[in-house]
């Protein structure tokens, strides 16, 4: 069964018209029913193996490319840099866990402790 949804102007006139068919197809079509995209298959995620990070005190890890949900140790946190490398902004806080998309090589684990410690990545594929 396909869910639809008709976008209208202010004079409730059809301007697109968007299909998500039952075969996970997302479907756009203009006022006259031509298709004007689609996406095959929507996000249907798939967990890999989590992988240990280990990162030396006072040390950077960079994350490789990819999507993943990061669990940082105790003193390290997940920083990226807009701009190349030159300024790292937190992304998750010390010993916190979130989502991480990663270009592989503007995104990293900074350990800000005095020991070396774990961190973990669980690709989403």
């Amino acid at each position: 069964m396909a869910t639809e949804y008709r976008l209208r102007d202010t004079n409730n006139n059809l301007q697109r018209k968007i299909t998500l068919n039952s075969d996970n197809r997302l479907t756009v079509q203009d006022s006259n029913g031509n298709e004007l995209g689609s996406l095959e298959k929507l996000i249907t995620p798939k967990f890999g193996s989590e992988q240990t990070v280990s990162v030396d005190a006072g040390a950077t890890s960079t994350i490789s490319e990819g999507i993943y949900y990061a669990r940082c140790g105790a003193n390290t946190t997940v920083e990226y840099s807009p701009d190349g490398g030159t300024t790292w902004y937190t992304l998750i806080s010390a010993g916190g866990t979130g989502l991480v998309i990663s270009d592989g090589s503007n995104v990293r684990f900074n350990n800000g402790g005095t020991g070396a410690e774990d961190s973990y990545l669980l690709p989403i594929e």
